[in-house]
């Protein structure tokens, strides 16, 4: 089996090409859409070679997993660990925020690429269930004595309801704001809890 991670750059002048690959990646998947970037277009933008992006990356569909998992981190760090101690209820205005909007279009190239790409499946497979099981671990803990909670079908379901709106956005959906979308979606997945 592959790794679906590329190895952690060993040097400062590595980790500079990686992030430099990183950048101009999410740059053009964002302007362009990924399937219409060559990895010619990734070099080109970041100034490097082809050769460059395959001392980091092993295709187009890896380097377009690690800019989610990129930006993943990215947010989180914003956050400052308060996601990992809010309920998950808590985080339903961020499915809308503006700020994850890229974020949520990287999704939904990723999630069509994954049809055809295998790359981009496993590593999209691999980061959904990394995902899932953060937001289960949180919603286990809000519900720790309701027997019948099953927190990994409620990680589901948060999770489809997030890509959701990366996909009705994608199509030219505006979503309403944060404080309307959570005045509707928060009581539903409250309930899960009662």
């Amino acid at each position: 089996m592959t790794e679906l991670s590329p190895a952690p750059p060993k040097t400062p002048k590595a980790a500079a090409t990686r992030s430099r690959l990183l950048a101009a990646a999410h740059r053009l998947f964002i302007d362009h859409g990924y399937s219409a970037v060559s990895l010619n277009d990734i070099a080109l933008t970041a100034g490097l070679t082809k050769g460059a992006i395959y001392g980091h990356f092993r295709s187009k569909g890896q380097l377009l997993i690690e800019v989610i998992r990129s930006e993943l981190a990215e947010r989180d760090e914003r956050a400052g660990g308060a996601e990992q101690t809010m309920a998950a209820t808590e985080m339903v205005p961020s499915f809308v925020d503006d700020g994850a909007r890229e974020l949520r279009l990287l999704q939904v190239d990723a999630a069509a690429a994954a049809r055809h790409d295998p790359d981009v499946a496993a590593g999209l497979r691999q980061l959904v269930a990394d995902r899932q099981a953060w937001i289960a671990d949180l919603s286990a803990t809000a519900a720790p004595t309701k027997a019948d909670f099953d927190a990994e079908a409620f990680a589901f379901v948060v999770t489809a309801l997030a890509q959701g709106v990366g996909a009705l956005e994608a199509g030219g959906a505006e979503p309403p704001d944060g404080d309307r979308f959570a005045s509707v979606v928060t009581p539903m997945l409250a309930a899960t809890f009662r």
